[in-house]
């Protein structure tokens, strides 16, 4: 999916500069800010797994479930804020900025939550599967990009230096910067997130025995 938002934002861009619409940057933007929010939720639901294979060592589920707030949220806020700021109505731009400084700011609770829970589960890391230690390595691994795609977000939208900082300036400068610390970055992640994923084992179906419900060991060495 982070693919297909980088495939769509790129061809609405593409297309914006010969026949130029706010339709078109608007979608380019949303697809933006969709691809932040899906690599910050993707490294979360790694470690997902990685927490519930820790047999009851790890953190309680609620507190994974409602991280999903500030993400809906955020997602939301950023599609009100890319609409608002390309309104024809000028009077909306501020508010479009507020908004958007307000998904970032969500998106950010997400990315320290996930530097937590890696942190947390690298301190109890006899606690977790052998299988899913691959999984974990991958998340700390691109934590330092992700981190660098945090900040581009969060100086495109606080800083105010169009000049540099910019994800839909077509000026030289601002694109050199949002292909390295946006695009490239996102690039790497997605790598490293399907290499971890292709070599990691399924996770072990739980199984119902006696009313109980337990991890299925056959599973584990599949």
């Amino acid at each position: 999916m982070i693919c297909l938002f980088r495939i769509i934002g790129a061809v609405t861009s593409l297309i914006s500069i010969s026949h130029p619409s706010s339709g078109l940057t608007i979608c380019y933007d949303i697809m933006n800010s969709f691809g932040l929010s899906a690599i910050v939720y993707t490294a979360l639901g790694l470690l997902d797994r990685v927490n519930d294979g820790m047999a009851g060592f790890g953190l309680p589920r609620r507190f994974f479930q409602l991280l999903h707030l500030p993400g809906v949220a955020g997602l939301v806020l950023s599609i009100l804020g890319s609409t608002n700021i390309f309104s024809n109505d000028s009077s909306d731009h501020s508010t479009g900025f507020t908004e958007l400084k307000a998904a970032i700011i969500l998106f950010l609770v997400v990315f320290i939550a996930d530097v937590f829970v890696t942190a947390k589960s690298f301190l109890k890391m006899s606690r977790v599967r052998s299988e899913d230690r691959r999984l974990l390595f991958a998340v700390a691994v691109t934590l330092p990009f992700m981190a660098v795609r945090m900040l581009f977000s969060l100086l495109c939208v606080f800083a105010e230096e169009p000049k540099y900082f910019s994800s839909w300036s077509l000026d030289f400068v601002p694109i050199l910067v949002h292909g390295f610390m946006g695009v490239l970055v996102e690039a790497i992640i997605v790598s490293i997130f399907i290499a971890a994923g292709l070599t990691t084992s399924p996770a072990p179906k739980p199984v119902a025995r006696e009313g109980k419900v337990v991890y299925n060991v056959e599973a584990r060495s599949v």
